[in-house]
Formats: structure tokens, sequence, C-alpha cells
């Protein structure tokens, strides 16, 4: 794999679906149409990864996927509750003014003129996506709103938070 090469999990299999090793997936993101175009599906088995073609997708997000290698459903009940993954070069470009959540993992994070951390996750929560940071050892997550967050800069790869001091005594 290349340098640059990243997986991302982009959702779970629920469940077999027929008898020709069809599977029923689970998004993460329910906007997705991810599924809907020709890409690698990777999945974590046996603690390497190992890449299968989507053959065909289902639904109005894809849901329902046929993949090779996975030709009858004793084979697709293997893969029953397993994560699969997308490289994130498969990803269509985000529109003007858009990124993925998944982009600012490992920004730096500045707070008041010094850097505080790094983001180690964002987590897409019914209420509003939350930044995860680590700070001193102590996770600490901060809403993704214009109240706290001041400026992403990507091509340094850094985000600048404002007005956090009550949510971390900082």
């Amino acid at each position: 794999m290349n340098k640059s090469f990243k997986l991302v999990p982009v959702g779970r299999v629920v469940k077999a679906h027929g008898i020709k090793g069809e599977l029923k997936f689970f998004l993460y993101n329910n906007d997705s149409t991810l599924l809907l175009s020709n890409l690698k599906i990777w999945f974590k088995i046996k603690n390497k990864f190992d890449s299968f073609n989507l053959v065909f997708s289902k639904g109005i997000n894809g849901e329902i996927v046929k993949l090779d290698k996975i030709n009858d459903r004793n084979e697709a009940e293997l893969l029953k509750g397993k994560e699969f993954f997308v490289s994130r070069d498969d990803f269509p470009e985000p529109e003007k003014e858009n990124f993925y959540l998944n982009d600012i993992i490992n920004f730096v994070v500045w707070y008041n003129g010094k850097e505080i951390g790094l983001i180690s996750e964002v987590l897409p929560l019914p209420s509003g996506n939350m930044i995860e940071l680590n700070i001193d050892g102590k996770d600490v997550l901060i809403p993704m709103i214009d109240e706290y967050v001041k400026f992403f800069d990507f091509d340094k790869k850094m985000v600048i938070l404002k007005n956090i001091k009550e949510l971390m005594n900082l």
C-alpha cells in the first residue's frame, strides 16, 4: 500500500441477503451514495485487510450489495457484523466549502495561540458533530459549531478553537 492509502470505515454488514452471497449493509452516513459507484470494499479479516470488488448494489444508497468472491449465503454469513472500509481516494470530491469529517483527524489543535493537542476522532452525533481531543491524557469533546471552531486550515492541517475554556478547564 502506498503512503497516502487510507482506509475509512463507512459501515457494517447487517446480515446475509438471499442465497447468492448478497449482503445487507448499514452505512454510517445515511446520505452517502458511495456504494452506487464501482469501487473496492475492504474488510479486516484475521488481522489483515482483504479487498472485494463491488459487483452491484441495490437500494436508494446501495444498501444491498454483491461482492466478488462472495458467492453463497454461507460465505456472506461469515461477514455478518463486520465493519467495512473504503479507500479515501475513492471518495468523490466534496462540494466547495465542504469536507469529509475523517479528513480532520490528526489535525493539530490550537487555542489562545498555543498548540493543545490533536483531533483523535470526529463523532457524528444526532445533536451535531463533536471533535474528540486528547489533552494531557484526558479526552475532551468539543462541539463542531461556530461558537467553538474559529478556523480550519487544510493546508497546514490545523484547527483553531475559541471559547472552550469552560469545556476543558484550561
